[in-house]
């Protein structure tokens, strides 16, 4: 599965959670039902910053929202939830940046295909 077809599911899947309507979402992040909407249809990529402002609106880490929970088994997620639960401040900080990284290049390859062939 894509990474933004992972991230989408991701999104509806936490604010469904939460019991967070498309429009409470719009109105926790300033912005517009209808652009909410548009990501949870993939046809709108989020910013670096707006992924990280859902992340916060919806409590749970930004990387969450890239993983995609139905290739890991119960073992593996409890694994890498002790795994991430360890590591140190700086470890996160690294980690959090290369997966800023990823994302960034992984957006940059859908908008600006030409530039990658």
């Amino acid at each position: 599965m894509d990474m933004m077809k992972v991230f989408v599911f991701n999104m509806k899947k936490y604010r469904k959670k939460r019991r967070i309507s498309q429009m409470k979402l719009a109105e926790m992040l300033d912005t517009s039902t209808s652009y909410i909407g548009e990501i949870e249809i993939n046809s709108r990529v989020p910013s670096m910053d707006m992924v990280e402002r859902i992340a916060k609106a919806l409590n749970i880490e930004p990387f969450r929202l890239f993983v995609d929970d139905k290739e890991r088994t119960n073992a593996n997620m409890q694994e890498t939830d002790n795994y991430l639960e360890y590591l140190s401040t700086i470890e996160r900080q690294d980690l959090a940046q290369r997966i800023k990284n990823r994302i960034s290049n992984e957006v940059d390859q859908i908008l600006h295909p030409e530039i990658f062939e």
